[in-house]
C-alpha cells in the first residue's frame, strides 16, 4: 500500500496542524504510518499525541539530511502520495516534492481563481476540499476531480465541563478567531454593545488572538468599526481595539491566546457563542469546538459554515447580504444583519431553556459526526480512492 506523505508541520495550534496531526494518529493505528516531509512541532502538542507520533520523527530526519547533503530542487518520492497543501490562489510554500500521486488539499476564502490558478488546480491528480462551498467553486473553475473530507473536533479534549461561575451570574457571549475582516469581530462589537446597553449584565468573552498583524489590519475596510487596530511590541492590541469602537470596557474581556487545554474551561463558563464570520472555507475549527462543548450557537447562514447548521442544533443568521468585492474576490461571502444578531441574542437571553436545547442538540450532530476519527477516515479513503 502506497504511503501518504505530508509537506507540512503537524501541530496543534492550527488548523492544518490538526490535519495532520489527526490523519497520522489514524494511520498509525491502521498500521499504515505517514512520511513526514517537514518537522513536526512538538511543542505545541499535548504529551499523549507527542508520545504517539515521535516514531515519525527518524522517517523525517533521514530525509532532511539526505536533502541538506544533496541539495535537490526536487525531491521524487515513487511510493509516496503526496498531500500538498494548498491555500488561496492554490498557492503551496513547499512545492520540493513530487510524489507517486500529487493530491491538492486546499481551504480558501479568496475566490479569484484565474487561469494560472486554475492551471495549477488541475496540475494535481485531484483536489480534496474541505467544504461544499469550496467543492463547488472548484468545480465552476473547471478542477474536474474533487472531493469532500470535513473537518473535526476531538471528543478527548472539546466536550462539556461543569460551569465553575468564574464570571457570577453575568450572561457570557463567547467570540472566536484571529481578528480580522473575513471573521467579522466588528459586527460582533456593533452587535453586542447595543444588546448590553439593554442587559448590563452581559459580557462579551473574547478569544481573537491573531500571531500575524497585517492580517489584522484589513479590519480598516469595516465601517462598523472605524477605529483601526493598534500594534504594540507585535502584538494587535486586542481590548484597545474594541473600546476605540464603543465596547464598554466592563463589558469586554480578552482571553489572549487561548491554548487548546482551556477551551473547554472557557466554553464552560459562558451561554452563548457567536460566529457572524464573512467567509468560512471550511467549517470553523472554532465553531464547532463550541458545538461540541454544548454550547449554543449563533452563526452566518453562508459558506463553509452551512456544512454544520442543522435544523434546532444552531441559531442561524439567514440575512446574508452580500459583501462589497471590489477585486472579485468574494464569491458567496455573506454581511450578517447587526439587528438579527441583536435579536438573536435577544431570544437566547429570555429563554435559555430553548439555547440549552439547541446546545444539547448540537453538541450531539458534532460529537456524533464531526470528529477528527471521522475526519481522517475519510480524507485517507478519499486520498486513496
Amino acid at each position: 500500500m502506497t504511503s501518504l506523505g505530508m509537506p507540512w508541520n503537524l501541530t496543534e495550534a492550527h488548523g492544518w496542524g490538526l490535519v495532520g496531526v489527526h490523519t497520522s494518529l489514524y494511520l498509525i493505528d491502521r498500521g499504515t504510518p505517514p512520511v513526514l516531509l517537514a518537522e513536526p512541532m512538538f511543542g505545541t502538542m499535548r504529551p499523549q499525541t507527542r508520545e504517539r507520533l515521535m516514531p515519525l520523527l527518524e522517517t523525517w530526519r533521514g530525509i532532511a539530511a539526505w536533502i541538506e547533503q544533496n541539495k535537490p530542487p526536487m525531491v521524487k518520492l515513487g511510493e509516496v502520495d503526496v498531500l500538498h497543501p494548498l491555500g488561496n490562489g492554490m498557492v503551496t510554500h513547499e512545492n520540493r516534492f513530487q510524489g507517486r500521486r500529487n493530491i491538492g488539499v486546499i481551504a480558501f476564502e479568496n475566490t479569484r481563481l484565474d487561469e494560472r490558478a486554475r492551471a495549477a488546480g488541475r496540475s494535481y491528480d485531484f483536489m480534496i476540499a474541505h467544504s461544499e462551498y469550496n467543492v463547488r467553486l472548484l468545480q465552476d473553475a473547471g478542477i474536474p476531480d474533487v472531493r469532500l473530507t470535513w473537518q473535526g473536533i476531538d471528543p478527548t479534549e472539546m466536550y462539556p465541563v461543569t460551569r465553575r461561575g468564574v464570571f457570577g451570574n453575568r450572561f457570557v457571549v463567547f467570540s472566536g478567531g484571529k481578528l480580522e475582516f473575513r471573521k467579522g469581530q466588528d459586527l460582533v462589537v456593533a452587535a453586542f454593545r447595543q444588546f448590553h446597553q439593554r442587559h448590563p449584565d452581559s459580557l462579551l468573552v473574547s478569544a481573537w488572538f491573531n500571531a500575524w498583524p497585517a492580517v489584522a489590519m484589513d479590519m480598516t475596510e469595516s465601517k462598523l468599526a472605524p477605529a483601526p487596530p493598534r500594534v504594540a511590541n507585535g502584538r494587535v492590541q486586542i481590548t484597545r481595539w474594541a473600546v476605540d469602537n464603543g465596547m464598554p470596557p466592563e463589558a469586554f474581556f480578552d482571553l489572549g491566546f487561548l491554548s487548546r487545554d482551556r477551551i473547554a474551561n472557557v466554553l464552560a463558563e459562558c451561554d452563548a457563542a457567536l460566529f457572524p464570520n464573512r467567509c468560512e472555507g471550511a467549517t470553523n475549527l472554532v465553531a464547532m469546538e463550541a458545538m461540541a462543548c454544548g454550547l449554543p450557537v449563533v452563526i452566518s447562514a453562508n459558506t463553509g459554515h452551512r456544512d454544520i447548521i442543522r435544523d434546532g442544533a444552531c441559531y442561524p443568521l439567514l440575512r446574508q447580504d452580500p459583501v462589497p468585492d471590489p477585486k472579485g474576490e468574494r464569491q458567496g461571502w455573506g454581511e450578517s444583519s447587526v439587528e438579527e444578531i441583536v435579536e438573536t441574542l435577544e431570544a437566547m437571553y429570555q429563554n435559555r431553556e430553548e439555547a440549552r436545547r439547541r446546545g444539547a442538540a448540537g453538541m450531539e450532530f458534532i460529537q456524533k459526526e464531526r470528529t477528527w476519527r471521522k475526519f481522517a477516515e475519510a480524507f485517507v479513503e478519499a486520498a486513496e480512492r
